[in-house]
């Protein structure tokens, strides 16, 4: 068994057929073919079944490439750490983005210009996704750090978080919208129209429809659900929809005067006001993760140019979720919050 073998089997398993890894590889078929069975020969047991509609995972096969991706991450790291031993000024660093079009469209450039700037040369490959999908990658050891909501990692113990910032979710119109011309709104105004949401929100949009149905109304049957930024953003302007979105998903499109933030009436609003709560976002990193120079380089500009482009800190401190659960026992921060809206 060697790298390349279980290379081509993440390929054979994310591709769902030898045929698309093959092509995939630039190998032949029956190469690629052989390699597997030389890989299943050496478990001593299969690791796809094959079928007319492509290849799944046996219980050894999903474990294997569970497995295969750790290893190869941790090779990744090694590679890391060799060049950092040997100087430090060249490596690859690869960092999930929770979609948002604030901190992902300014802060993230910006420190990617600043690296580009210095005496580094560095490989840098950016992964766009909800928590929900950065958070596995992670795991995986696909991905040097994250930055998303910290409450992702809640009950993960082998991972930690660090602090950067809060975000937090609301109800965005577009500013030609009926609502948009309404002080304070009520649940039974919003259930006249449409909704839609990204899922890093579906507990206030859950919040919601529980008000909703607890005032005696239904909200609309027709719903909009979806992990792109780019799109949701695009389906509220100009429409009627009623977006319910996190702020940082939404606040280039505030600036520029094109969404607006709505809010219910203060009796209804602190029925949901659970579900709304600020939510501290920051770096996501596996514990036992020993993070090359580069990529605590570029944590390092991360964390000053985020002040600078609108994000107020919060006080350093990494912990791990159940750490943090103990501690907002003792103590409520208050310091560091945005000022939105």
């Amino acid at each position: 068994m060697d790298f390349a073998q279980l290379k081509r089997f993440i390929a054979v398993v994310e591709g769902g057929s030898l045929g698309k890894a093959a092509e995939a590889l630039s190998l032949s078929q029956p190469g690629l073919s052989k390699s597997i069975q030389q890989l299943e020969a050496y478990f001593g047991e299969p690791l796809l079944y094959r079928g007319t509609k492509g290849v799944t995972t046996t219980e050894l096969g999903k474990a294997v490439y569970r497995r295969a991706k750790r290893v190869l991450a941790e090779w990744h790291q090694l590679e890391n750490e060799r060049a950092a031993i040997s100087g430090g000024f060249t490596g690859h660093v690869t960092v999930g983005v929770a979609r948002g079009t604030g901190f992902l469209g300014r802060v993230i450039p910006a420190a990617n210009a600043k690296l580009s700037q210095s005496r580094y040369s560095v490989r840098l490959t950016v992964v766009s996704g909800v928590a929900e999908e950065l958070v596995p990658a992670l795991q995986l050891g696909e991905l040097d750090f994250a930055i998303a909501p910290l409450d992702a990692i809640v009950g993960k113990p082998d991972l930690v978080g660090e602090a950067l910032f809060y975000d937090r979710c609301g109800l965005f119109v577009d500013v030609n919208h009926p609502l948009a011309r309404v002080g304070s709104v009520s649940i039974e105004q919003l259930t006249k129209y449409s909704w839609l949401y990204s899922a890093d929100v579906i507990s206030y949009y859950n919040a919601l429809c529980a008000l909703a149905h607890s005032r005696g109304v239904q909200p609309r049957a027709t719903t909009i659900t979806s992990n792109s930024v780019v799109y949701l953003n695009a389906a509220t302007i100009g429409s009627e929809f009623i977006g319910i979105l996190s702020m940082d998903s939404v606040e280039d499109h505030v600036i520029a005067g094109k969404l607006l933030e709505i809010v219910l009436k203060p009796s209804q609003r602190a029925q949901v006001a659970t579900a709304a709560v600020e939510r501290p976002v920051g770096f996501l990193m596996r514990a036992d993760a020993h993070l090359s120079q580069l990529a605590r380089v570029l944590q390092k500009e991360i964390y000053e140019l985020s002040p600078t482009l609108g994000y107020p800190l919060l006080p350093r401190r990494t912990q791990n979720a159940s750490e943090k659960k103990r501690s907002k026992k003792k103590t409520k921060q208050g310091s560091g919050k945005r000022s939105k809206g």
